[in-house]
């Protein structure tokens, strides 16, 4: 008899003791399922909180829940990213174009319109027509080439040999500039921890702009490219001999479509220039060349690694602000 009773009163008293333990076991896992129950990535920046439970599988399912979560958000953030880019892309392009396609049809309608149109009028239409055509393509390589350092990351980033890079970047401008005098100075061994498409990028666009824009006044282009190692920096120099860039001007020549009179380029070599340079986290800075004689374009990138900056809004910057701009005479 003792034994059924105590068997009967033995059982709930178990149960209940066994349902309380259950319940406050599984209490942290409830709360953390009714604060990720109405978390939606897509409009809500919350996250499960960071607070311990002292149950440890249920800490570890928290933080794995914020781990993914992150990832979402860095992958949603890059997607975006890219959107704006592409965005900006069009808008730009769209914008910078129109002249050029202008320019062209109005001398497709004078071809089409005057068939008997004497050969050298014709040759000089045809010579424009060509020159846009060249416009057109170049302002799309640069527009292509501003919109993939926007979005380059920091696994792209290795260590790149600047003489090395330096060294091939000039003998493709003397291959392009056989009459230039295009010198190299650069001692082997400076190294930075970077993109080699965007050190190249940088340096082929100053050499660049030194042979469009700085030649002497008997139109000989003269360029001397020098890379050494400074104060835990690798310092990249590009001199010319041509009329030099003025103090007011120097500023705004890295600015996006800004153009000196006559220049029948895209505007954006130097943006290039700056781009790169602040992926790197480095400076570049135009002073007079040595002697005071034509422009001195100097590149400081620090030798040592680092994530790319935040800014990305080298392209996107260009939507609401791509009017084209020019400056005083004597660009370089």
């Amino acid at each position: 008899h003792r034994v059924a009773v105590t068997t009967l009163l033995a059982a709930p008293l178990s149960g209940l003791l066994a349902w309380g333990i259950a319940t406050g076991a599984t209490g942290p896992l409830r709360r953390l399922g009714r604060r990720t129950a109405g978390l939606d990535p897509r409009t809500s920046a919350a996250r499960p909180p960071d607070e311990p439970t002292g149950v440890t599988e249920v800490d570890e399912l928290a933080a794995t829940l914020r781990t993914v979560l992150a990832r979402y958000d860095e992958q949603a953030a890059r997607t975006a990213e890219a959107l704006d880019t592409a965005r900006s892309f069009s808008a730009a392009a769209s914008h910078e174009l129109r002249t050029p396609l202008m320019s062209m049809g109005t001398n497709l309608d004078i071809l089409a319109d005057h068939p008997d149109l004497p050969e050298s009028d014709r040759a000089e239409v045809l010579a424009d027509l060509r020159s846009e055509h060249a416009r057109l393509l170049n302002l799309l390589v640069m527009l292509r080439e501003l919109g993939r350092g926007d979005l380059v990351e920091a696994e792209a980033f290795r260590t790149v040999d600047v003489a090395e890079t330096a060294d091939a970047a000039v003998a493709e401008a003397r291959r392009r500039a056989p009459d230039a005098r295009i010198t190299l100075e650069a001692a082997p061994g400076p190294t930075v921890h970077g993109w080699e498409p965007g050190i190249r990028l940088l340096l082929d666009n100053l050499l660049a702009n030194a042979l469009a824009h700085g030649r002497d006044a008997t139109g000989q282009a003269t360029v001397t490219v020098g890379v050494r190692q400074a104060d835990g920096q690798v310092v990249i120099t590009v001199d010319d001999r041509g009329p030099g860039v003025p103090e007011q001007t120097r500023a705004r020549i890295f600015e996006r479509f800004a153009r000196g009179p006559g220049s029948s380029g895209s505007g954006l070599g130097l943006t290039l220039v700056a781009q790169q340079t602040a992926l790197h986290r480095g400076s570049v800075t135009v002073t007079d060349g040595p002697q005071g004689v034509g422009a001195r374009f100097e590149v400081r990138l620090p030798s040592t690694g680092g994530a790319p900056p935040a800014r990305r809004d080298w392209l996107i910057g260009t939507a609401g602000a791509n009017r084209s701009q020019s400056f005083p005479k004597e660009p370089s």
